[in-house]
């Protein structure tokens, strides 16, 4: 629910509920959620999810820009980057994510269309349309979910010398199927470890080319692989945990 609802209003349910002990209000937001996923089958959505769930439960780094409510229509997907998380680094700048995932049937595609996307958004901080218009949400639309802390980050991007300390960062997730994930257990562990070892190896060196490529050499960036049995498998069954399915 957290991804798809603006931490206020879920504040304003959790008030509600220690006013009156009624889950009422959760039980809206948990519906309005589940609405606005979409049905579509080659959704990538579950790839934002993911992304969404590592950056802040793995790395605390939360996300501050809702896009999901943002949708005009739930059977489309919200334009710009999957997602906008952000958190304070040591030095006192701000450290701001832009998010991109992509599921795809090989890594090589995966990584490929991941970084191509989040290109635009690092390369020219305002000066395409998607990045101008992102960055237009995250000023309108930025909830932190305490207003102290909200009215701090809006001042990043209303103060020029505040502006200044803003670091841009990409957070890219790529999912892929795997033919042979898991492996038979037949097979013994130092053979697992080794073709393990050398897949890894393999991502690593398909992302520094695609960073070299897409000339992003002087950002930072989180990436996740996470591979799966089948990309499709995963889509469907998140399609039925939400209750989407036709």
């Amino acid at each position: 629910m957290a991804f798809c609802i603006p931490r206020t209003r879920i504040a304003e349910a959790a008030a509600y509920y220690d006013e009156t002990g009624s889950p009422e209000k959760f039980s809206e937001l948990e519906s309005q959620a589940r609405s606005l996923f979409t049905k579509l089958e080659k959704s990538g959505e579950g790839g934002e999810l993911l992304l969404y769930l590592l950056l802040e439960a793995v790395l605390s780094t939360p996300q501050i820009l809702c896009k999901m409510p943002l949708k005009t229509n739930a059977e489309m997907h919200v334009h710009g980057a999957d997602g906008v998380h952000a958190r304070p680094l040591p030095n006192g700048n701000l450290a701001l994510y832009w998010g991109e995932s992509k599921l795809y049937a090989t890594p090589n595609s995966a990584i490929d269309a991941c970084f191509k996307s989040v290109a635009p958004y690092l390369l020219d901080e305002g000066g395409t349309d998607a990045t101008e218009r992102d960055l237009m949400l995250v000023r309108e639309n930025v909830d932190a979910g305490d207003p102290d802390v909200t009215a701090a980050l809006v001042r990043y991007f209303e103060d020029e010398a505040a502006a200044a300390k803003v670091e841009f960062r990409g957070a890219c997730l790529v999912g892929f199927s795997v033919d042979d994930y898991p492996h038979p257990f037949g097979e013994d562990g130092e053979t697992i470890q080794e073709q393990v070892a050398t897949a890894i190896s393999e991502w690593h060196d398909r992302i520094a080319s695609q960073i070299g490529e897409q000339k992003l050499e002087a950002f930072e960036f989180e990436v996740f692989c996470v591979p799966m049995p089948s990309v499709d498998d995963f889509r469907k069954a998140l399609r039925e945990r939400l209750g989407l399915s036709e």
